[in-house]
C-alpha cells in the first residue's frame, strides 16, 4: 500500500494536547514529548489510498450532494503508536499515554492531508476543482454510512476495519470523501495550483504573493 509521506512538529502535537499558540505546556508535558518524540515517529505507518467514484457510487455510500466525480480516500498511520500509547496506560503512565495519543491524533490529520493533496493534483490534471472534503460522521453524511464507504476501497489491505461500533481500527485513520467540482468553490486563489486546492490550512501551499 502507497506510504505517505508527512511532517509533524512537536508544536503541532502540543495544540492536540489542548496548548494554543498563547499557552505552554508544563515543564513535565514538554520534557516527556521531547523524550518520546524519537519513539513515537518511529511507529508511525502512514499509508492512504483512494480512487474515483461517480455521483451514484457516492450516493450508495451515502454522501451528500456528491458531484458527478467524487474521490473516496482513506488513510491510517497504523497501529503501532496506538499499542504503545495502550501499553503506557495499562502500566500507570498516564501522561506518555496522553501524549502518544495526541501524536497519533495530529499524525493522523497529517496522513490525510496529505491524501488529500494527492486528489487535488489530480483534479488539476482533470482540470476539475477539489472541494473541501467531507467523512462519515460529520456534517449531514451519517458515520452509519461507513461500511458502504469502506467496501468500495481496499480498507482491507490498508489494514483497515470497522468495530460493530463503526469505529475504524486502527483508530487513528480517517476516511474521506472529495468532490471534483467544474469551478472553483468561493476564495479559491485565481492562479497557480492551489487554485484547484480544497484543502485549507495546507502545509502544501505555494507561497503568497
Amino acid at each position: 500500500m502507497p506510504e505517505l509521506r508527512i511532517t509533524l512538529e512537536p508544536a503541532d502535537v502540543r495544540r492536540s494536547l489542548g496548548y494554543g499558540r498563547r499557552g505552554s505546556p508544563s515543564r513535565a508535558v514538554a520534557t516527556r514529548l521531547a523524550a518520546l518524540w524519537p519513539e513515537a515517529l518511529a511507529l508511525l505507518r502512514p499509508r492512504g489510498v483512494w480512487r474515483l467514484a461517480d455521483r451514484a457510487q457516492a450516493q450508495g455510500a451515502g454522501m451528500p450532494r456528491p458531484a458527478q466525480t467524487v474521490a473516496l480516500a482513506l488513510c491510517t498511520i497504523g497501529a503501532q503508536l496506538e499499542v504503545a500509547a495502550r501499553e503506557r496506560a495499562e502500566t500507570d503512565r498516564a501522561l506518555d499515554a496522553l501524549i502518544l495519543d495526541a501524536v497519533g491524533s495530529t499524525a493522523a490529520e497529517a496522513a490525510a492531508d496529505a491524501l488529500n493533496q494527492q486528489l487535488c493534483a489530480e483534479a488539476g490534471r482533470r482540470r476539475l476543482h477539489a472541494a473541501p472534503r467531507v467523512s462519515p460522521g460529520y456534517g449531514r453524511w451519517p458515520v452509519t454510512s461507513q461500511p458502504a464507504l469502506l467496501a468500495l476501497l481496499p480498507a482491507r489491505e490498508l489494514g483497515v476495519a470497522l468495530t460493530p461500533g463503526l469505529m475504524m481500527v486502527p483508530r487513528k485513520s480517517v476516511s474521506f470523501a472529495v468532490n471534483f467540482l467544474k469551478s472553483a468553490p468561493r476564495g479559491r486563489a485565481a492562479a497557480g495550483r492551489c487554485r484547484r486546492c480544497g484543502l485549507p490550512n495546507c502545509p502544501y501551499a505555494e507561497p503568497g504573493p
